[in-house]
């Protein structure tokens, strides 16, 4: 063996600096995948919310639709609409009510109390049935505006809905 030969390696020094030179990339890497992933259940939450808002709002058209006897009541706070809908061979008085004092969209039951729609974190700001129409020389026609909000990590986020439903019903 030749021991003449000086051999060439890395310092301690230099391994302490590219060691930490690599952790601190690690850290820089993992906050931005940490950062990513909290976007990410953010965005899935607000997705939740606005595909309960929309599936709930379609529901109400579907069922004003096929409803007839329409009597919208406005007041302050809430905002209902009563018709009479066609379910299980019969017809029933079926309600809708936006309560903004409670932040609850709600249907009514046949025990006559009121079931809410949407999800618990979904609070309704507004809520209106705007009616187009007598029914007797034109078709009855509902606006339906919904403006919600969800709060997700600190941050309240809006939502707003309009539809417009004509009640395929003819003799109101």
């Amino acid at each position: 063996m030749n021991f003449n030969k000086k051999q060439k390696a890395f310092t301690l020094v230099e391994v302490l600096v590219s060691v930490g030179i690599f952790l601190l990339t690690i850290m820089a890497i993992s906050q931005i995948f940490i950062t990513v992933i909290r976007s990410e259940r953010v965005a899935y939450a607000l997705l939740n919310s606005e595909n309960n808002i929309r599936n709930n709002v379609e529901l109400m058209a579907k069922t004003i639709r096929m409803g007839k006897n329409f009597s919208p009541i406005s007041s302050d706070n809430k905002d209902e609409l009563c018709f009479d809908y066609f379910l299980d061979n019969q017809w029933q008085r079926l309600c809708y009510k936006f309560d903004v004092s409670s932040q609850i969209l709600s249907r009514s039951l046949k025990n006559g109390g009121y079931e809410p729609l949407l999800d618990p974190q979904i609070k309704i700001v507004s809520g209106r049935f705007y009616q187009i129409g007598d029914g007797s020389t034109s078709q009855l026609s509902f606006i339906i505006q919904l403006e919600a909000q969800v709060q997700e990590r600190g941050i309240n986020y809006p939502f707003h809905v309009e539809i417009a439903v004509t009640s395929r019903y003819l003799g109101q």
